[in-house]
């Protein structure tokens, strides 16, 4: 079924053929396609008419004339053609625009089901289907402010909520999927469970999967194709529509199927997990300030994993993991039987290839400790978990997370923190600085983000709208 990526690429297709064409004459095969006009009137009035323009809302496409304005919704397999001469028909193109150049337009729809109907020129507003319609996925106007109190207010699913179009206009079946995925957020998920900046990361996400797909053509799965044989590209792209059996790209975990709403849905259970705990993945850089913000949770009796608090136990605690360690790096890093970690941190920090040796030996023990301990917090009753995760985008583990919470510097605070903090150089800090993905590379990417620059109460104002909001919704007590 064609979605807003594959109509927009039959406008944007169609529109450099047929703009300044001239309607000669209009031929009829199945005139059921015709809406609240005969196909006498309908013809009689295109006549003569040039195509001035091309439009679109949601899924439906707009022909603007002299005079009127047809609208054409596609429905499941409608494609438009230009063909050289009658001959050149098929048995499935019901509507035949004659253009002044001799050339034909032809509506091709196998199954019937699409429409056609005159407006005078940009009425279509009066017409009932287009009343409906919710906000268009692409639009500025699709904003947090507009969807939060629909879905909040919703016990349907999530998937079920995207896809109606009464609320937003343009999402289809496989961009759905898709959103959710980005978004980390399973498609049974009840939309009165979901927190606001939960749905802010569907519309980011949204918007960033339509944005992709326009650019790509669109996405062509079994039978439908775009106008003229425009095939889109954005099939190469998909992370989870269509792939059930196949490995996540995130997380290898298998990818699964099933229905939603009646909807064929595919989602990876281990990024999109279904629970109505909210897991922050707490992330920055060195000297960002988020310890601050982390021991700001913990004083309010807010779970919070660290980490690397989890790490130095596995040094102590796993004997695998220690025994890896010191065959690739040494007895010189160890002290009284134990990691030194400082001078384990010495010989990482001033060498990329070691330091990525390093997270190889580690990061997969701590991966599965954070998930075992993230399991238990869930199990026991925990609305809210803070994940801390210094590492978090260059482990690529931000699918732990619900949401990423990042603390940021500017690069010149965080140098003179470390300064302080070490008692180092300016050359050393900005060498254990640039070890890490730049800040403003991880604010990019982030979901919320604490400004760090100012003061500590400054800091604690935000970190308050925060939890206060979060409390509102019946994460915190």
């Amino acid at each position: 079924m064609p979605e807003l990526p594959e109509v927009e690429t039959v406008r944007l297709t169609l529109l450099n053929l047929i703009k300044g064409r001239k309607i000669k004459d209009v031929l009829f095969f199945y005139d059921k396609i015709i809406k609240n006009q005969t196909t006498n009137d309908f013809r009689n009035k295109l006549i003569n008419q040039e195509i001035r323009d091309m439009r679109r809302i949601g899924k439906y496409l707009l022909f603007d004339m002299d005079n009127f304005t047809l609208v054409s919704h596609l429905r499941m397999e409608g494609k438009y053609f230009i063909k050289e001469n009658l001959d050149e028909l098929s048995k499935h193109e019901h509507i035949v625009f004659v253009l002044d150049n001799g050339k034909l337009l032809a509506y091709h729809d196998v199954r019937k089901f699409g429409t056609m109907e005159l407006v005078e020129l940009k009425k279509e507003s009066t017409l009932e289907s287009i009343k409906v319609l919710g906000r268009e996925v692409n639009s500025d106007d699709l904003d947090v402010e507009y969807l939060y109190p629909l879905i909040r207010k919703s016990a349907r699913p999530i998937k079920s909520i995207l896809l109606d179009q009464h609320i937003i206009t343009g999402l289809g079946n496989i961009y759905v999927d898709e959103t959710l995925f980005s978004a980390r957020i399973h498609p049974e998920r009840l939309g009165n469970t979901l927190s606001s900046y939960q749905v802010k990361k569907i519309i980011k996400s949204a918007k960033a999967v339509i944005k992709k797909a326009i650019e790509l053509g669109g996405t062509t799965i079994r039978t439908y194709q775009s106008s003229l044989g425009v095939d889109g590209r954005f099939q190469n792209e998909l992370n989870v529509h269509t792939l059930a059996g196949k490995k996540c790209k995130n997380c290898n975990d298998i990818i699964k199927k099933i229905r939603v709403g009646g909807r064929g849905t595919y989602y990876c259970p281990t990024c999109q997990r279904n629970y109505n705990s909210l897991v922050i993945g707490l992330t920055g850089g060195i000297a960002s300030g988020k310890s601050v913000i982390s021991d700001w949770f913990i004083k309010r009796k807010v779970k919070v994993l660290d980490a690397d608090k989890i790490y130095k136990n596995l040094l102590k605690t796993n004997e695998i993991m220690y025994n890896e360690i010191v065959d690739e790096f040494g007895q010189d890093v160890v002290k009284d039987n134990k990691i030194d970690t400082l001078s384990l941190g010495k010989i990482v920090f001033s060498d990329k290839k070691k330091r990525l040796r390093l997270n190889a030996i580690t990061h997969p023990y701590v991966i599965v400790e954070m998930r075992l301990q993230i399991k238990s917090l869930i199990k026991d009753g925990n609305k809210l978990i803070i994940l801390d995760v210094p590492l978090l985008y260059e482990t690529k583990i931000e699918y732990m997370s619900d949401l990423v919470m990042l603390a940021f510097a500017k690069k010149e605070t965080q140098i003179k923190r470390l300064m302080k903090r070490d008692n180092i150089d300016e050359a050393v800090a900005k060498t254990k600085i640039s070890s890490q993905y730049t800040l403003e590379n991880k604010k990019k990417k982030a979901d919320i983000i604490i400004n760090n620059n100012d003061t500590i109460e400054k800091t604690n104002k935000q970190l308050l709208n925060i939890y206060k909001e979060l409390r509102s919704e019946g994460y915190v007590i």
